[in-house]
This record gives structure tokens, sequence and C-alpha cells, in this order.
């Protein structure tokens, strides 16, 4: 029997053959499929991270939190009596969200008005830009109030601490600046007590919206303020020293004017002034060398005004008494091959009358009559060729030679005030051995100084010849008569030297200088002037005494001090033995 081939097949009578190509089709369209899906992805992915970069940036940045730091203020800085002579005052700045910001015709127009901007270039700007941006200048709460009336959207404050100082030049070259940055301080006192005014920031977490702040999320660490710093100084006499002052750079045609004025019964610095001086609010127009305090920086040849020194010495050494006779004919004397002269010969005179006719002979014979080393002893004692020991940056030393190295030509020079160098403030200080019975006071510029310890250098006997000499030396016959001051006595010595140019004394560039202290019967203050390159005149009788006269009549009524008596009463001069 023959038997049939059978072929595979399904219930639906399909052949394997068909099955397995049906099966192959299918297969190969899922693939398809799956590889369309996947490069679908891969595209999707790569536009994401490479073509759309800007638009999920945008996104990412629409809200995320960022830590900002919360600025500290700034201490506050006050003269003897409260008056305020720096302070950080809340302002503000303005930017502009252009994507955000709408506005009608007359809203630009009030607004450009409130920033000081034009208003068709402030509108271009917006217009132009992409990304938020500032206004330059700063604002005040009432003009950011006003602004907020305006109900501009786009338009977003940021707080900021600005520094304000209501004396502005009065005050620019003690006081000093902060860095427009950081707050920091930069020159002057801001920069001398810098660790107690700037206090420390805090920090806060805010919520960022679009590349701004939406609001303050939280506060992480709450900032401690600066500490305030009280002066010494007397604002309403630095006031008036400096209107002075600015008037008589402008009679004399001066380069420069520094004025230093001491309690002369504490040694605190009533007033320090330099003009010219910076306005500390205009920082473009910003000249650095007139924001340095020239009354501690300079170093100068003092001149006579360190005379009065040179002859305490010689009384305290007792080689002299005030009524020892000097012969200073004929007009000069040469040491060591060099002639020092006096601008006239004035013949025999007295030592109170060399003082008060200023005469260079008569002054290099006295000093001659002292010990050099015991000449250097003094006036390392007053405290040249030392800095004072004040907490103020940049102040200088001076300079004074060491006694070994003097000849007698040295001395003699350094007698009457040169090749010795010294600043304003070591000259005034310097003083106060004459206001304090011999004593020499420390000085001080704030609360925080330390308390320093007088310095014992003459006798009492030596400072009350010296006052009278100081009296008749600013009295009608001598250089500094026109210090003197209606209804009170006045002490002090003038200076005249003249400037180094390349290595030589110039005949064209003078210092004209005074030191002196009122009343003479009870010192209330001391005040030193330096007057650089006066033009109208030279010499410290005919430029800086009248300076001190005016200062002085203004200190006087604002210490309220009674006037001296006619009959100005001084102690009887003691007996003394002339060492020979």
């Amino acid at each position: 029997m023959k038997l049939k081939s059978i072929q595979p097949s399904n219930k639906k009578g399909y052949s394997t053959l068909e099955i397995r190509q049906a099966t192959a089709w299918r297969s190969k369209t899922i693939l398809i499929a799956f590889l369309v899906a996947f490069s679908v992805v891969v595209c999707r992915a790569f536009y994401l991270q490479f073509l759309d970069v800007e638009q999920w940036q945008k996104k990412a940045e629409k809200k995320y939190t960022k830590y900002a730091e919360m600025p500290a203020i700034r201490g506050k800085i006050f003269d003897r009596n409260g008056e305020i002579l720096a302070s950080s005052v809340l302002n503000f700045k303005v930017g502009i969200v252009p994507s955000r910001f709408n506005h009608r015709d007359n809203e630009l127009k009030a607004f450009s008005k409130l920033v000081g901007q034009d208003p068709v270039n402030l509108f271009n700007r917006i217009q132009t830009s992409k990304k938020y941006f500032r206004l330059r200048s700063s604002f005040d709460r009432n003009t950011v109030e006003e602004i907020k009336l305006l109900k501009l959207e786009g338009v977003e404050f940021e707080k900021f601490y600005e520094r304000d100082y209501p004396f502005k030049r009065a005050f620019s070259t003690l006081i000093g600046l902060t860095s427009v940055d950081d707050d920091r301080g930069i020159e002057g006192i801001e920069k001398s007590f810098d660790h107690y005014l700037r206090g420390s920031p805090g920090q806060k977490k805010l919520l960022v919206e679009s590349g701004n702040v939406a609001f303050d999320e939280e506060v992480v660490r709450v900032p401690e303020h600066g500490q305030d710093v009280q002066l010494t100084v007397d604002a309403g006499i630095q006031s008036i020293v400096y209107k002075e002052a600015l008037a008589a750079k402008k009679r004399y045609e001066a380069k420069s004017i520094s004025v230093v004025l001491l309690d002369a019964r504490t040694g605190d610095i009533l007033s320090i002034v330099n003009v010219p001086a910076a306005d500390p609010t205009n920082r473009r127009d910003l000249n650095l060398d007139e924001v340095r305090n020239r009354a501690i920086t300079d170093q100068y040849e003092p001149g006579s005004t360190l005379k009065p020194f040179a002859i305490a010495t010689a009384l305290e050494e007792g080689v002299i008494t005030s009524s020892s006779v000097i012969q200073t004919a004929p007009g000069f004397i040469e040491i060591n091959g060099k002639k020092l002269q006096d601008e006239r010969s004035f013949g025999k005179l007295t030592v109170k009358d060399v003082l008060a006719k200023s005469s260079n002979v008569g002054t290099v014979k006295v000093a001659l009559k002292v010990p050099s080393n015991s000449m250097y002893h003094y006036l390392n004692l007053l405290g040249f060729g030392k800095s004072p020991d004040l907490p103020l940056l940049g102040i200088r030393t001076g300079t004074l030679p060491k006694w070994k190295t003097w000849e007698d030509i040295n001395q003699a020079t350094i007698s009457y005030g040169y090749g010795v160098d010294v600043t304003l403030i070591q000259l005034a200080r310097a003083y106060t051995v004459f206001t304090q019975n011999g004593y020499m006071l420390p000085v001080k510029i704030s609360s925080l100084d330390r308390e320093g310890q007088k310095t014992p250098i003459f006798s009492e006997y030596v400072v009350t010849e010296m006052q009278k000499m100081l009296v008749e030396a600013s009295g009608k016959f001598g250089t500094g008569k026109a210090a003197r001051v209606s209804g009170y006595s006045v002490a002090g010595k003038t200076g005249t030297t003249r400037k180094i140019e390349n290595g030589k004394y110039s005949t064209e560039k003078y210092i004209a200088s005074y030191v002196g202290f009122a009343p003479s019967s009870s010192p209330r203050f001391i005040a030193a002037i330096r007057v650089d390159e006066p033009k109208t005149s030279k010499t410290g009788g005919k430029v800086a005494a009248p300076l001190f006269s005016k200062i002085a009549a203004s200190a006087l009524r604002d210490f309220q001090m009674s006037p001296d008596p006619n009959d100005q009463i001084f102690p009887k001069t003691a007996n003394v033995t002339i060492k020979r």
C-alpha cells in the first residue's frame, strides 16, 4: 500500500514555510521600529543637550537657592563732643530686568528723571540688553520710594551702606576714606582704626528667580556691626582752622598749609588740618596727594622754631641766664670754614633778645657752650628722630643725627633748625614742655589710645624763663608780633627755612612756620603752623604768625577763655650760678 506525503500545517492551514516567512517579517518590522524610536530618543537628547542650551538654562535658572553676604554696618566716627564725622548711610542700587520691564511713556520719563538718565538712551539700553544691569549711581530711600510709586515691573532694588562725611574737605586728610568695593578703610583714621570700625559680615540664604533675588529665605548668620570710634578733635575748631588755613593759602599763594592744634593741658589733638584737601564724596576727581595727612607724613627742617630748645638746654645746663650778653657782631660767624649769618648785625644782645630777634649767630654761640652729647640728649628726650606714639598710619620719625657724628658745624646748624628734620606733630608735642612746667605730654587722637606718661625734661625755672622769652619773641619788638591776639598774651616762635632742591638750598622756595601757645599765663592750646612755598612773602613772621593770630582768636572765644590781666605777672627768677 502506497502512503501519501504529509505537509505540516496549522489550524488555519498555513504551511510551515509561510509561518517562518511571516515571523521573519514581523521581527524585521519590530527591529526597524525600535531603531527608529531609539534614534528619536538620541536626537532629542542631543537637541536638549547641545541645541536648546539657552532655553534649558533659563528654566534651570528660574528658581534656585544661593548664599549672599549680609554687610556689617561700619562704625561711626565722632568728635570729642559727639559730633558725627563719618557714618554709614543706607542707600540703594537700582537695577533693571529688560525682559520684564514694561512701561508707558509718562512712567519712563518720570523714572528717567528720578534716576538721572536720558529717557531715550535708557529706553534704547533696555531694548538692546538681554541681561540684568544696574544703574551706576546710588539712590537714597526717598528716591527709591518715589520709584516704587510708579509700579514699574522689572525694576529691582539692592540695599547697601555708603560712607558719609558731613564735614567733607575740612576733615578729609584726617578721617581718610574707605574702599568703594568692600567698605574697607584705605586712608587716615578709617584705615588706622579699620579693625574696630569694620565689623564682621553675616550671611543669608536667598531664593533666586531668573537671575534676580526674589525674596530672603533664611538668615544664616547675623552680621556683627563695627564699633564706634571717638576722636579727641573738636569739629567746631577744626572747621574754623580749615576756613582760616584755606583763606591763608589763597592770600599767600602757598603750595600747602598744615596746622596742628593741641590741648596744652592734656596733649589731646584738637585739630589737624591740611589744605588743599580732597572732597571724599567725589571719587572721580580724587587727588591722592590731597588725601595725605601732611602734618604727620611730611618731614622738613624746622628753622628758628627749634631755637627755644637750644636755649632751654643751655639754661638747664647752667651755662647762661636769660640776661647773659652775647656779641653777634659783625652779623656772621665762621665755623669749620663755613659762614653762618644773620639778616643783619644786631651787635650785643641778651639771650632774651637773641630769641626775640631770632639771631642765628647768637643762638649758635649759646649752643656751642653746651656739650654735644647734652644737646643731643635733650633733643632726643623731646621726641625728635622718634615716632610719636600715635595710632596713625604713615606717621614719620624725622631725623636727628647721632651726636658722635657731630662736628661744631653740625651742632651750630642744628641749634637753629637746619640739619635736622621734623614733622609738624612732633614740633607741636615738643612745645608742651613750655606749658607743663618742663614735662612733655604724650599726644592722643582717640579715646582708644593708651595712656602715655609725661616725660620730665626741663626744670620749672627754665620753663618760666622760656615762657617770658617766648612772650617777648611774639611781642611788639619780636619776629612773631603778628601772632598777637587782642586781650591775650601770646607766646611762640617764628621759623623760616629754605627748601632743598636737587641737593641745594633754593633761593626762591621757603617754608614759613610758627609754633605758639595762648594764653601764655595759663596755656589752653598749642598751635603749630607750616606754610609751604608762600609767594607773596616768605617769612614765618609775615605768613604763619598772622594765621596763628586768627586761629587763636577764634579758639580762645570757643574755649570761653577770659582775657589776660593788663599787668601780666610771671614768677620771680631764681638766683642761678653760671657754669664757666
